[in-house]
């Protein structure tokens, strides 16, 4: 399986000779609650295997009996565009996690004529088309006019139209959110908040912020937090119907759970000011009426546990006496905490006691310039940089791609001041092994060391399609520069970006040698970075095409369906294991 482009239905294409009105007047019958609901339950459909998949899965779900004339209709229209534009019908679909988070927000601020109303069947049955007609506008608006501007952008800039350019630049905007595996999120995101704890509570300097954090949240411990927590994102594990899910409290915990759940109900926007739909991830649930409340989008909610965490310190911290905050809380989650703290608990587990190993802060003590992480094992040498960096929400959902190139070198290549990042950093380090003055790490051999240069980064949008091949190439026009000056690179492997979710929620599978990282390095590198057709049983023009899609996924992609057509995943033990001490203590 390569990679697929959805396309969702946009108003042009289902109703090309009906003059399009503005939204309002679609969603003028509605009042605010079923505004809601709708953008709810659109965002309650699973992003994979769900039984609104396609439209043979979404239009009979959606439409009542009586609107079943309508909605063939539009099939038979759609099964003409295809034909006219080249399609595979089953490449459609109406729900787009981007339009209904657009939608969402949209209804969420704009004021409704009425709040509540009880609906006729007649005036039911034109809702549901005028919401149909209102929502194929959204999807214009994130599909065809996105789409439009963009390749306006690509031809201003004289930016080469390579399949990297194409996916990154039409999918980095959206990547994150509607490509990801919930169990995967829930487990990582879990995780990592209670490290996140383990390591505050054991930071110098946190005492206030860990005392006011548990006072403002009724809690006295951080197991008493995340057991609370756990309790609003169970309903999203646990659903068994697709659409949008409710939480009701039962009687006798009422009062306390609801103060619990308001508490995270509302986020100043400003703390999110990095992220898109700053709204709906303030907001990822909303109250219907007392003790019930609703989910916005189950992504969102599952984040609360680790990335909403953060925000949710710093708004606490922000309030403390200036004496009392701990500074720059920011560069210590970042740097000490995930460029650190993590990847050193989690790399130590994934290689054991085996080879040799040295963290950045012991090679930082003595070494200027050091990796954040250096293995060793004979000749082969990994070489891990970690960067908790993200593309703010301005750049990350720009239509001008030149701007996003522009960004991605600053963060990864070179930054406005000049100063080294990732890729620069990862190949001073390689010139340093080729021409024998690692100082850290004097046996190393030069001529015989076969490298692994290798990018960890913390947000999945660098998992986007494309995105490795990008940096790579980028890395590659670096490494060319040693060439230049006599050194031998050959034994320099691709630049391979790991996103760090993809480690913990593998790791049982390297930490028990089931699989070598080594070898799935190499698997990678051969396979996809550097896909050479010549080398495998390519037997039609279509074969070719979707072996060379597929060679644009990231390693994620690659390791998480390696894993699933291999293995049988165990339980995850070390989860089970916090879970119960959170839920016993």
């Amino acid at each position: 399986m390569g990679v697929t482009i959805k396309m969702p239905l946009t108003f042009e294409s289902c109703f090309p000779q009906e003059k399009q009105k503005p939204i309002d007047y679609y969603l003028k019958d509605l009042g605010k609650d079923m505004q809601l609901l709708m953008g709810s339950f659109l965002l309650g459909i699973k992003n994979k295997d769900s039984k609104f998949s396609g439209l043979t899965g979404f239009l009979p779900e959606y439409f009542s009996e009586a609107n079943f004339e309508f909605a063939d209709c539009v099939y038979r229209r759609m099964t003409i565009y295809a034909k006219e534009n080249d399609f595979e019908m089953d490449s459609f679909e109406v729900p787009y996690p981007i339009s209904s988070l657009n939608y969402f927000e949209y209804v969420y601020d704009n004021p409704a004529a009425f709040e509540k109303k009880d609906y006729t069947r007649e005036e039911f049955l034109d809702i549901e088309i005028n919401f149909f007609k209102a929502y194929t506008i959204f999807n214009q608006k994130s599909i065809t006019e996105r789409g439009n501007e963009l390749a306006q952008n690509f031809k201003k800039h004289n930016i080469p139209e390579t399949l990297d350019n194409f996916l990154v630049g039409n999918q980095l905007h959206s990547f994150d959110i509607t490509d990801y595996q919930i169990d995967k999120v829930f487990m990582c995101q879990f995780l990592k908040a209670y490290s996140f704890f383990e390591f505050l509570e054991d930071y110098k300097g946190s005492t206030h912020l860990i005392t006011a954090f548990y006072k403002h949240y009724n809690v006295k411990d951080s197991n008493e937090y995340l057991h609370k927590l756990l309790g609003i994102v169970f309903p999203v594990l646990t659903a068994k119907k697709e659409a949008h899910t409710e939480i009701h409290l039962d009687a006798d915990k009422q009062e306390e759970l609801s103060l619990f759940i308001e508490k995270h109900i509302l986020l100043d926007d400003e703390t999110l000011a990095d992220f898109d739909f700053t709204k709906t991830r303030s907001y990822p649930l909303y109250k219907i009426e007392k003790s019930k409340y609703r989910i916005i989008y189950p992504l969102f909610v599952v984040e609360m546990i680790y990335k909403g965490l953060y925000f949710r310190f710093k708004a606490i911290n922000d309030n403390l006496p200036k004496n009392e905050q701990l500074k720059n809380l920011y560069g210590i989650k970042n740097l000490q905490f995930s460029e650190q703290y993590l990847l050193n608990q989690t790399l130590k587990k994934l290689f054991g006691n085996r080879f040799l190993q040295k963290s950045g802060q012991e090679m930082d003590v003595n070494f200027k310039g050091a990796p954040d992480y250096y293995v060793r094992n004979g000749n082969k040498i990994f070489l891990f940089e970690s960067k908790d960096v993200l593309l703010g929400k301005e750049i990350k959902q720009s239509i001008q791609y030149n701007e996003i190139l522009e960004k991605l070198k600053i963060t990864f290549v070179q930054n406005e001041e000049g100063k080294p990042k990732a890729v620069l950093q990862l190949v001073e380090t390689i010139r340093k092994i080729l021409t024998k003055s690692l100082a850290f790490d004097t046996n190393a051999p030069s001529n015989r060391a076969i490298i692994f240069p290798i990018l960890i980064v913390h947000f999945r949008m660098f998992n986007t399609p494309g995105m490795n091949k990008l940096i790579n190439n980028w890395f590659n026009d670096e490494l060319s520069k040693l060439d230049d000056e006599g050194l031998n690179t050959s034994n320099v492997k691709s630049l391979i970006i790991i996103d760090m979710d993809t480690l913990l929620y593998n790791s049982h599978f390297f930490e028990t040698s089931k699989l070598i990282l080594e070898d799935c390095l190499m698997e990678y590198h051969r396979n996809y970075l550097n896909l050479d057709l010549k080398q495998h049983n390519i037997k039609s023009q279509k074969q070719a095409d979707e072996r060379i899609s597929e060679s644009y996924t990231s390693f994620a992609y690659y390791i998480d369906n390696k894993i699933d057509k291999n293995f049988r995943r165990p339980k995850p033990k070390l989860l089970l294991e916090k879970m119960i001490s959170v839920v016993t203590k």
